[in-house]
């Protein structure tokens, strides 16, 4: 009896466990685009893994009044500069599991896939300016969204204390 237990216990964790991805990358430039919410702005990050692009996308907060865009970088507010080498840990999340205090853009102007939290389509749902979050520490590649677990080099980056 004590035996399938521990086989539930270990099953579940299994399951539970989200694992995390490693990618080492030479930052390239970024750009800004438009998302389907007027209070957000893409900022489109470019690397180069050997001969292939990666475009990692970073929701960011726009005010429109004085067209401000919030640009604290990525991971703990860490600017990256071109022709680096980076190494990012990067783990697969859920929406869900952005805190709600956020005013997140995935919360806002995604649908999740029934079959994979992690997976998203954008919806457009315009809401008001609110700069309320980390929003450097999420991104989404392909459509799927991620948690910045660690950056390598992080010279200039802000930690919280």
């Amino acid at each position: 009896m004590r035996l399938l237990i521990l086989y539930g216990i270990m099953f579940f964790l299994f399951f539970n466990c989200k694992a995390q991805e490693k990618m080492t990358l030479r930052y390239v430039d970024h750009q800004y685009k438009e998302t389907k919410n007027k209070s957000f702005v893409n900022n489109e990050l470019v690397f180069i893994k050997s001969e292939d692009t990666l475009r990692m996308n970073v929701k960011v907060p726009f005010k429109q009044s004085n067209a401000q865009i919030i640009n604290r970088g990525i991971f703990y507010n860490c600017h990256l500069k071109e022709n680096t080498i980076y190494t990012i840990t990067l783990k697969k999340i859920c929406i869900n599991d952005i805190p709600e205090a956020f005013n997140s853009y995935y919360r806002t102007n995604t649908i999740t896939d029934k079959t994979d939290c992690s997976k998203f389509t954008e919806i457009k749902n315009n809401t008001n300016y609110e700069y309320k979050g980390d929003y450097e520490k999420y991104v989404d590649i392909d459509n799927v969204l991620y948690e910045i677990i660690e950056l390598s080099p992080n010279t200039g980056c802000f930690y919280p204390h």
